[in-house]
């Protein structure tokens, strides 16, 4: 997923799709995964010389990528597209509105509790052994660029460092994640739920365990029969409930949990035993997957001098 929040600043991905040719191009890429040019040319019946400019803007603006196989004479360049979707957010407040911005790594949760198949690696190395969930207590978890697990649950305190006497009016949070099969199946649906601080948030469903082309930032030990990459999600808690993307999850609204400078903030991810499809969690952060980035949390927050501002006006005592 693209997550576009500047409307000027990703014209380029407008551009590459106000053509219709680069369109069929995605269109032909998303249904037919790993073509090479000459596939293309001859399937979309466009001239090699038209059609490399096409896929060079699609490459440039980051919306296909390039994986290069051994071919009989040197290597093979073949295509993909890097997501899934497109998320625009036309909240021009969200400019204006003071916002509090962190990144928690992954590794950094303050609570577990496992089922293999499970386990977490670093970008040199596994953490542990495999499938042992004691290992998710290990001393260097913190370091931990992908972890997975088939039921149960990770939870982490989120920093909450707005201004004092300030209150919390939109919360959102960006995860690349993926379900949790051995090896990998792209078609192995998961059902996710989400709790902030014990209530829930909703219910998602992950569609696989995505291994059918490498991870772009993945380490080179890492092995290719395992899961390679997710989807990039975004929940966004506000004033009318509670989204993944553009999703609603819930209708429980940030007025909902009161939240202001001194609350602790708890996030929960489960997969559930007794669910319809308990088919398990992997979540990427820095140096695994497609998107360089651990957990991101915005929070928009009013601030002592609005709040201020809002109270009532009463005329002086004579």
């Amino acid at each position: 997923m693209i997550y576009i929040k500047s409307l000027n600043a990703n014209l380029p991905v407008f551009q590459a799709l106000s053509s219709e040719v680069r369109v069929d191009i995605i269109k032909l890429l998303s249904s037919t995964p790993g073509l090479n040019v000459k596939q293309i040319s001859d399937i979309l019946n466009i001239p090699m010389s038209t059609l490399s400019p096409h896929i060079n803007k699609l490459k440039e603006c980051g919306l296909i990528t390039f994986h290069d196989i051994p071919a009989s004479h040197g290597l093979q360049k073949l295509c993909y597209t890097s997501l899934d979707q497109i998320y625009i957010d036309f909240d021009v407040r969200s400019n204006t509105v003071p916002v509090y911005q962190a990144e928690i790594p992954i590794g950094n949760y303050s609570d577990f509790s496992v089922t293999p198949t499970c386990g977490l690696a670093a970008s040199t190395s596994f953490l542990g052994r495999l499938d042992e969930p004691r290992y998710f207590a290990h001393p260097n978890r913190y370091q931990a660029g992908i972890l997975w697990f088939t039921t149960g649950y990770v939870e982490y305190i989120l920093p909450n460092l707005i201004p004092r006497q300030s209150r919390i009016t939109k919360l959102s949070l960006s995860f690349e994640i993926s379900s949790e099969a051995p090896k990998y199946n792209n078609q192995w649906p998961s059902d996710i739920s989400f709790f902030l601080n014990g209530i829930p948030l909703g219910k998602w469903v992950s569609p696989g365990d995505f291994g059918d082309k490498p991870g772009e930032l993945n380490p080179k030990w890492w092995y290719s029969f395992i899961n390679q990459y997710g989807l990039l999600k975004k929940i966004t808690i506000d004033e009318n409930g509670t989204w993944i993307d553009s999703v609603q999850l819930s209708p429980m609204t940030i007025q909902d949990f009161a939240l202001t400078d001194q609350s602790i903030l708890r996030f929960r991810m489960t997969v559930f035993p007794n669910s319809d499809n308990p088919r398990g969690l992997t979540l990427y952060g820095r140096g695994f997957g497609n998107h360089d980035q651990h957990i991101l949390l915005s929070i928009h927050y009013d601030s002592k001098e609005k709040l201020d501002s809002m109270l009532p006006v009463h005329p002086p005592l004579v």
